[in-house]
């Protein structure tokens, strides 16, 4: 029987699956390393599928790997990735060299796009978007069934859409007004010191004596006080609103979608929240038809079935680029 490795290289978690072509049939969910060398996440990977299904490494015909950007396709490989402290993390010539089979490499969104033509809710839909709300903000597109990868595997970097040409607050890859500076989980620490500095005088919030006294906040944090009613986390989540809805009007008038599938854990998390407002507000500025917005059913295993999909068939260009890297390193 001929088995699929699935991994989905996260900024804060990692997921490893064992699959056939039909889906994932066991996994494993680890912190991703922030700190390290270029092979520290590699290494890591070899080491849990060998610990976990090592007597089934013979019989696996293909390794996809969904990881966070920006890439080098052609040597496989993750360079400056605002959102760990690791300037270079080589993925496909050490899976490759381990493993002596075909591996492919690309980002997570796009991988994820491609997850949802084959298991989730774009099976009979050639026009769509793929979009996650996440630590990060990206996207993966198909137009007229083609998956849109990019001549170095960064096509979509849509989190750097900037959505406020004028702004002060800045996005972990040293950007201003980036889509990602206000709605990337990670940089909403940022955002509330942003909102607290203009002066404004939040009385009764919680969360602002948090921030001031220098306590770590998170997406959770936030949207746990905007249900309390607490008025900093009802402005930074007003913020995450706009911005998204900016962002997503930005991509829809691009691709003319006939579907955006949202996913990605601090939207996922917040449907309740989050949904209605973006797409009320995403109406209102596009120019093209609006397209059906609906939330991933594929959860936060989105990457690793994007992954999965990547290995079972791997897009045209994607296998033009990367079947010749294994080719070369296996003669």
């Amino acid at each position: 029987m001929n088995y699929y490795i699935a991994v989905d290289v996260g900024a804060t978690k990692t997921r490893i699956a064992i699959a056939d072509a039909s889906g994932i049939l066991d996994k494993v969910v680890i912190n991703t390393p922030r700190d390290g060398d270029e092979y520290t996440i590699s290494n890591l990977i070899i080491k849990i599928i060998g610990e976990k299904w090592g007597q089934l490494v013979g019989n696996i015909r293909a390794i996809g790997v969904a990881t966070i950007g920006p890439l080098d396709l052609k040597r496989g490989v993750v360079v400056n990735t605002p959102n760990l402290n690791m300037r270079r993390i080589e993925l496909l010539k050490p899976l490759v060299d381990y493993f002596k089979t075909q591996v492919y490499i690309v980002n997570d969104c796009v991988a994820a796009a491609w997850g949802e033509k084959h298991y989730g809710d774009a099976v009979s839909v050639d026009n769509y978007v793929y979009i996650t709300l996440s630590t990060g903000v990206g996207a993966g597109v198909v137009v007229d069934g083609e998956l849109l990868i990019g001549k170095m595997g960064n096509a979509h970097e849509v989190g750097h859409i900037v959505v406020d040409f004028d702004s002060v607050i800045r996005c972990g890859c040293g950007g201003w007004g980036h889509w990602e500076a206000y709605a990337g989980g990670r940089n909403l620490p940022r955002v509330a010191e942003y909102l607290l500095n203009r002066g404004i005088i939040y009385s009764g919030s919680e969360l602002a004596e948090l921030v001031k006294k220098g306590f770590a906040i998170d997406a959770k944090v936030v949207f746990n006080y905007y249900r309390r009613g607490d008025p900093l986390a009802k402005d930074l989540v007003d913020l995450y609103v706009k911005a998204t809805a900016a962002g997503l009007a930005s991509v829809i008038n691009s691709y003319d979608p006939e579907l955006v599938i949202i996913g990605g854990g601090v939207f996922l998390n917040n449907i309740d929240v989050l949904y209605e407002p973006i797409v009320k507000l995403t109406r209102e500025n596009i120019v093209t038809e609006m397209p059906i917005i609906k939330p991933t059913r594929l959860g936060d295993d989105v990457g690793l079935y994007g992954a999965l999909a990547v290995a079972v068939d791997p897009p045209r260009k994607l296998r033009e680029i990367q079947s010749s890297a294994f080719t070369r390193d296996a003669t």
